[in-house]
């Protein structure tokens, strides 16, 4: 028993003519007498007597037909109750945020260009990613790191060279290129340890072959000035290079043999449920690396 063959049968009832419920509902006559004997079959007992031509309601599918009436109606408000609740979902978008700086101006400029749009933000740790996109709390992450739990996909939307930066009266600040390798026994300047760019790049001076002597933990926006102050040797992004480039107290180095990126993923969960907005925003995100609009993604995270 399903739907359709209680709206047939509905339609029956109220036509008493097979002929002319069948051009009702547009569809063949035979189909719709099998409908009504299978119906009639899975209730137990016939539901209308046949006179001539005509099809009509005995004793028993009038008290059939009240039922399928509360039912029909019953089904047609769960409907209406749940377009209702998607609607007001429809321009939500539920974002995990891993690094604030780097979304910070992005957002700004979806809700621009999308100013109808209400942005859910989630403050989440790299390690809780899987754990959040499982839990379908939220339609996207921004990391930068690619997940390998089994059903959760991303695309990578920004890769960034990174360099070293130093004082411009430190021993290395006249080379023109460094390796990773060579800064064992430097002090660095970091974020804090729960920070995922610390997380990437102490990974990046492992797999150079040594741990990152790290002796003060600040923020991005102080970073600059930690480094010009002569506190110790930092890697960043070039983006942040360029942004830091006027500073005639800082000098800023390529990092060689091998290169190491930065790289940013907007990740998902696959079969998730994206609303227009949520499908407007992975769009919006592409174009918008791809055009370098990064703008300004300073700030103190």
């Amino acid at each position: 028993m399903d739907i359709v063959q209680l709206e047939y049968f509905k339609a029956v009832a109220e036509s008493g003519h097979l002929t002319n419920a069948a051009k009702k509902l547009n569809v063949a006559q035979p189909a719709l007498s099998v409908s009504i004997a299978r119906l009639e079959s899975e209730v137990g007992v016939p539901l209308f007597d046949r006179i001539g031509r005509g099809i009509y309601l005995n004793k028993c599918g009038e008290i059939y037909l009240e039922h399928v009436e509360q039912a029909l109606d019953i089904l047609s408000k769960a409907q209406r109750e749940v377009d209702t609740y998607c609607k007001k979902l429809e321009n939500v978008l539920n974002l995990g945020i891993v690094s604030k700086p780097f979304s910070q101006m992005m957002l700004v400029h979806f809700k621009e260009q999308f100013p109808n749009s209400r942005i859910r933000q989630i403050n989440i740790t790299p390690d809780s990613i899987e754990e959040e996109l499982q839990k379908n709390e939220v339609d996207y992450v921004i990391s930068s790191r690619l997940s390998s739990a089994p059903g959760i996909v991303g695309e990578m939307i920004r890769e960034e060279k990174m360099m070293l930066a130093v004082s411009s009266s430190h021993p290395l600040a006249e080379r023109k290129t460094i390796r990773l390798c060579d800064l064992k026994g430097e002090e660095f300047i970091n974020l804090p340890k729960e920070y995922e760019y610390r997380m990437i790049t102490d990974e990046m001076c492992q797999n150079s072959g040594f741990t990152a002597n790290v002796t003060t933990e600040c923020f991005h926006c102080h970073m600059a000035e930690m480094v010009a102050a002569g506190e110790g040797i930092a890697l960043m992004t070039e983006e942040r290079a360029r942004k830091n480039a006027g500073n005639s107290q800082l000098a800023f180095i390529p990092i060689v043999d091998p290169e190491y990126t930065r790289k940013h993923y907007i990740v998902w969960k696959a079969g998730h449920h994206f609303n227009g907005m949520a499908k407007e925003f992975r769009k919006y995100v592409i174009s918008y690396f791809e055009s370098e609009g990064e703008g300004d993604c300073s700030g103190c995270g």
